[in-house]
């Protein structure tokens, strides 16, 4: 008797981890879904800045 209420415990937490790890998995693919296009933005707008030359205007001091 004492074996059958340990293997149904073992069955419930076995039951909770997959759950608490499919909950956190989708949490991880939503937040990667949703930095995703502000990633992208940001690495297109560095391509383009890399490209222009940067030109330093000298100080006039009168």
């Amino acid at each position: 008797m004492n074996s059958i209420t340990s293997l149904r415990k073992r069955r419930k937490t076995g039951r909770m981890t997959r759950i608490v790890l499919l909950i956190s998995f989708i949490i991880l693919i939503g937040r990667l879904l949703f930095v995703l296009p502000g990633a992208f933005q940001h690495h297109q707008d560095k391509k383009t800045n890399a490209g222009e030359p940067i030109t330093i205007q000298p100080i006039n001091k009168e």
